[in-house]
């Protein structure tokens, strides 16, 4: 089984050039917070990830696909949002 630093650094290091923050509470979940390289806005915070989704290279690489996954998501849905403001000026 991989350490905690282990797994942080793996996670972390999935999202450059983003900024990744990963951490382990003592309940064992962890969070994942990333920001946007330059001005460090919040893109997207998920909590209570529970551990055993971290125990593998399988588990955390499934992770990092479901949050680029709801990243995307989201980014389609500002870009939609822009558009329609711009539109509507």
């Amino acid at each position: 089984m991989m350490s905690i630093l282990e797994q942080r650094q793996i996670i972390e290091s999935a999202f450059l050039p983003l900024n990744c923050r990963c951490t382990i509470g003592p309940d064992g979940t962890a969070t994942i917070e990333l920001r946007a390289p330059d001005d460090h806005r919040l893109l997207i915070r998920i909590a209570d990830i529970p551990h055993h989704e971290l125990s593998s290279s399988r588990g955390i690489s499934q992770l990092v696909m479901r949050v680029r996954g709801q990243l995307a998501l989201q980014e389609r849905g500002a870009i939609g949002a822009q558009r329609e403001a711009v539109s509507l000026a």
